[in-house]
Parts: C-alpha cells; structure tokens; sequence
C-alpha cells in the first residue's frame, strides 16, 4: 500500500513538475522576463525558465538528452543551435509563422528558428561630434579620418565575439588581407579595445568618445534614457547574430513548446519583442519598428559560420600580431 502511495505521489509530482513550459533561456533575464511574459499574457500558458548562458546551456541540454529536463532552449546565437541540432539535441517543427521572414534566418527542416536579430552598428555621441565639427560617418572609411585620433572603442576579438564579427564581416567587404589593413590604419583612431563586447557604449553614452562599434541594443538603450546617442550603419554593410529557438527532443510539454515557437516568430509576437522595448531587432518586415532604423533600409553582411568558426584561431592571431601593436 504505502509503495502505491509512494508511487502515486511521485506521478503527481512528475505532472506538476511540467505542468508548465520549461524554458532554458540565453537571452539576458531581463529581456527574457520581458518577452516571455509577454507570451503568458497573450496565450496563457505559464512558463517556468532558467537562465542560461550559451555553453552552459549547451552542456547542460546534453547532459540531460536521456531524461530533458526542459522543453525548449531559447536564444543564443544561430551557431549553437546548428551545433544542437547536429548533436541530435533538439527536434523539428515547421512552423507557418515563418513565412515572411528570411529564409536565413530559419532552419529549412524546422530545428531553430529566429528570436530576434542584432545588426553591429556604429554609435556616435551626437555632442562630441558638434564639439569636433564632424560629419556623421556613412562608410567604415570615414572612421579612418585623422579627426577622430583616439575617438573610436570596439572590443578585443580575443575576449568578445562582438568583435570577431566586425573582423569577419569585414572581410566580407574588404577581403582578409583588406580587413586587416583597414583595422591597422583605423588603429590610430581607436583610444582602447574593450574586453566586454558592450564596452563601447558605456564610453559613447556619456561622451567619453566620439563612436563605438558593437551590436546595436545598448546604443539604443542610451538613446530611450535620453543621451545624445545616434546608431548609424555603414552603407557598405553590416553583419549581424540572429538569437534563436529550439524544441528540445524528447520535450515534455511539446504541444505549448510548439506554441512558443508559432507565437515567438508571428507578427504578434515579433511584436512584442519591439513593445518590450528589448531593443532587439525583430526578424519580420511586417511590424512597427518604433524607434529601430527598419532592416530595409540596413545592408546586412552573410558570414560563413561554418568558415568563421575554423579560422578564429588563425584571424585572432593576426589581428593581435598585426592591428594590436599599432
């Protein structure tokens, strides 16, 4: 009898336990918090995340593959979700809200689809500019002028993968052996290399100098706090990193995961990620922007990922051999 009981217990506690969507989440707990209500509000489904970093939630989704503790792994950059989907960590669904997106912005077969993306942007403070008598950049040439002597920040490619996409989509535009003389002739310019790939809009805010390259969330955050913040994009183009979504295989709570997807990637709930004000650039054309530049108007660069990750090592190491030391 008390076996029965034991066991009975056990069952409940197992459907209490996913009663809700569980979510392992590597967007940041704020902007989670934010997007994921919002999910909850409009569907009524709960959901229960923990926060995760990109590896770590990794490590972990694998750890658990014979017994998946979680139903759905929410953000981190595309890149890691190929490496799941790979591993045999994640499940296919195909969902329809994906028409009108960008075919590169989702797995073809259904196994990741797109959060939201972010275009790397350059920031400038507007009132160091008027103190400067510049003009506003259109071109990464423009960065190169002698104006602007120790008046840029972008991060070390060693320690910010920030700024190994500003490398590599910079060979895009320029080739590597052009990528790697326009970092060393814009050396002069840059007053330091910050270790943290948010680094530079902590300086640019607050007029500390003139232009900070990155992703572009947090020139925006400034902006929305009222500083003298502007995000302009170089018309030779820009890369980007796309946050994305995967159902776990073996999800417990499949029926709601498939939902999160249907409603993360749908025009409601792209959305959202702009009325939250993550200040995340959403991956459809079909909504309000607000105060985001609209990706129409953006020339976005295509990085080989594949290509990227095998050559890190190799472009790191020319960039700390031949663009630190000048």
């Amino acid at each position: 009898m008390r076996k029965v009981v034991w066991v009975a217990l056990m069952v409940l506690l197992s459907v209490a336990l996913f009663a809700n969507l569980v979510v392992y989440s590597s967007v940041d707990e704020a902007n989670a918090r934010k997007i994921l209500n919002a999910f909850e509000a409009e569907t009524g489904i709960k959901v229960d995340f923990v926060f995760l970093s990109s590896g770590p939630a990794l490590a972990r989704i694998e750890a658990e593959a014979s017994n998946p503790q979680a139903d759905v792994w929410f953000g981190a950059p595309m890149a890691n979700h190929i490496v799941a989907k790979d591993r045999g960590l994640t499940q296919p669904y195909k969902t329809l809200s994906v028409y009108g997106i960008s075919s590169t912005f989702f797995d073809a077969e259904g196994y990741y689809h797109p959060i939201y993306m972010n275009p790397l942007g350059v920031g400038i403070n507007t009132q160091v500019f008027e103190m400067l008598k510049a003009d506003y950049p259109v071109s990464w040439q423009d960065l190169l002028s002698p104006a602007f002597n120790r008046m840029i920040q972008y991060p070390n490619p060693q320690s910010s993968g920030t700024a190994y996409a500003l490398l590599t989509g910079l060979i895009e535009i320029y080739g590597e052996e052009g990528a790697i003389a326009f970092l060393r002739d814009m050396a002069p310019n840059i007053q330091t290399y910050t270790q943290s790939g948010t680094g530079p809009s902590k300086a640019v805010g607050p007029g500390q100098v003139a232009m900070g390259i990155q992703f572009t969330p947090a020139f925006f955050q400034f902006m929305e706090e009222g500083y003298p913040v502007k995000v302009v994009f170089p018309e030779e183009g820009v890369p980007y990193e796309i946050a994305s979504v995967s159902i776990i295989k073996g999800a417990k709570n499949l029926s709601d995961a498939k939902k999160l997807v249907d409603w993360v990637t749908s025009k409601a709930g792209q959305q959202q990620v702009v009325s939250q004000k993550t200040f995340f650039y959403p991956i459809r054309s079909d909504v309000d922007f607000g105060a985001l530049q609209p990706l129409s108007t953006i020339k976005l660069l295509s990085v080989d990922e594949q290509w990227a990750a095998e050559n890190k090592t190799r472009l790191v190491e020319r960039w700390v051999n031949e663009v630190l030391p000048y």
